[in-house]
């Protein structure tokens, strides 16, 4: 029986049957005779996407392999096939072993087990044994400690290593390939030099080198960044795709790995080290870790779930936040050409009449040159929680153009996620009207101001953020003080 699966990709169904290409490009889907498509492409694309986008009938494609003998199964809008069962027992099995390990069980006792049981595990088990454990009760920050262990039981067992270790043995590629300038390829770029710069830390560690350690810890702190390149542009649109795995526990793992690298960086010294050397070994495996879970289960996701105008936004958005640990991001022929033709047929906004305000009137132009001049970020979210409008001049916060038009919840952590929707609430019952935020930094001050917007009538509209830098102002009045 030759089983035709509708969630593997285009790519992992040609390589199992080869006469798939043909039936595909017989029924109009004809860029698949294309080698660099089929190995670009059919990594990421599945047919019922390419149905969607080609305009085929889903009834059609169906009928044209079951004429070719194929069981085809997980086809979209029908609810179960013979496979179910087999896929929902896989899941259960995996859980079943990520929760021996929360009990405290031996990771290689597991670890064995798991290799009996299973010859392959995807990166759609992964993600539905965290999210499974999530929908039956158990708390995120529980799955969030899970991540290391678990992470470190599927070393070896993911669909992208896989693919490589076919690609290696029919000599077309050693990696899962994206073009160049592709955001994952930037992404993977800052990657390896990431992994560079944490050898030589943990090259320091073992050495006992506190002064070339404290040195690489004070470089690492710019991990911040390269995560929030992930968390703000890459984690909201697969949550959207309904992927939240990676938001309930990546993100949270993130944090920590920020906190610790910044407390490292503040308070080792050489007279500390000895307390402080296990702290700052196991803070830089996580990363090494996190780089791992990156390269071979996040990338892979967003690869398969992401469209192609999502990517083009991604790397348009990319450049708010620069570079980190890599000079210079390539460019992206294929997303510089979309982009540059996106300007091309944007219509100009600064033309046109007057709005008129109670306190007088401005034209387009005017309002949007005295946006950027303000001193100050603002952001505004509508009555239904969803992010309409920013100006960024004072770069406070980075805020890619792909969070527009998306829910603000998209957009934070787990963790903050039910203080983001109490502050939200109180403004629309009226309980409170505004909330005033500082950052924690003496030396760099900034404030974040929260107040409801609401009409004449005192109806809710939505809610502005307001995010001002003051450390000029420091600067200013310590000036004048002395």
């Amino acid at each position: 029986m030759k089983i035709l699966d509708m969630n593997k990709t285009v790519s992992q169904l040609v390589a199992e049957y080869p006469e798939v290409k043909q039936i595909m490009a017989d029924l109009g889907f004809k860029d698949i005779t294309s080698p660099a498509a089929l190995m670009f492409m059919g990594k990421v694309m599945t047919i019922p996407k390419g149905s969607a986008i080609k305009g085929i009938p889903m009834e059609q494609i169906v009928s044209a392999f079951e004429e070719a003998g194929f069981q085809v199964i997980n086809i979209p809008g029908r609810e179960s096939d013979y496979r179910s069962g087999v896929n929902e027992d896989r899941n259960t099995k995996l859980k079943e072993l990520i929760l021996r390990l929360n009990q405290g069980e031996d990771l290689e006792r597991v670890r064995a087990d798991f290799v009996r049981e299973f010859e392959r595990v995807s990166v759609h088990d992964i993600v539905k044994a965290e999210q499974g454990l999530i929908d039956d009760g158990m708390p995120v920050e529980e799955v969030q400690c899970l991540c290391d262990l678990h992470s470190a039981l599927f070393h070896g067992k993911t669909e992208a290593e896989l693919w490589m270790e076919e690609e290696k043995l029919s000599r077309e590629t050693s990696d899962y390939q994206v073009a160049e300038g592709h955001p994952v390829d930037i992404l993977r770029k800052e990657n390896k030099a990431l992994e560079q710069i944490l050898d030589e830390a943990l090259t320091a560690v073992y050495a006992e080198d506190v002064s070339i350690l404290v040195n690489k810890l004070h470089v690492l702190r710019k991990i911040n960044i390269l995560y929030s390149k992930k968390e703000s542009i890459l984690m909201p649109m697969l949550l959207h795709h309904g992927i939240t795995g990676p938001n309930d526990v990546m993100w949270g793992v993130d944090d920590e790995i920020k906190a610790e690298v910044a407390r490292l960086d503040q308070s080792l010294t050489a007279e500390n080290f000895s307390t402080e050397k296990m702290a700052a070994e196991t803070v830089l495996k996580r990363m090494k870790e996190m780089i791992y879970k990156e390269e071979n289960i996040f990338f892979p996701l967003c690869l398969e779930h992401l469209t192609e105008e999502e990517w083009i936004d991604a790397y348009r958005d990319l450049p708010e936040m620069g570079t980190v640990f890599i000079d210079e991001a390539p460019i992206w022929p294929h997303g510089k050409e979309v982009l540059d033709a996106r300007r091309g047929n944007d219509q100009d906004p600064l033309t046109g009449g007057f709005l008129h305000f109670p306190g007088g009137k401005l034209n387009m132009a005017q309002l949007n040159g005295l946006f950027k001049v303000l001193p100050i970020d603002i952001t505004f979210i509508d009555e239904e929680d969803i992010n309409r409008f920013f100006t960024n001049e004072g770069r406070v916060f980075s805020r890619p153009l792909s969070a527009l038009d998306r829910s603000t919840y998209e957009c934070h952590p787990e963790r903050v996620k039910p203080m983001v929707k109490k502050l939200l609430d109180d403004f629309k019952s009226g309980e409170r009207d505004s909330m005033e935020v500082w950052t924690p930094n003496e030396d760099h001050p900034v404030r974040v101001l929260y107040m409801a917007v609401r009409d004449e009538g005192g109806n809710y509209l939505g809610a502005a953020e307001l995010v001002e830098d003051f450390t000029s102002v420091k600067e200013r009045f310590g000036s004048l003080s002395r």
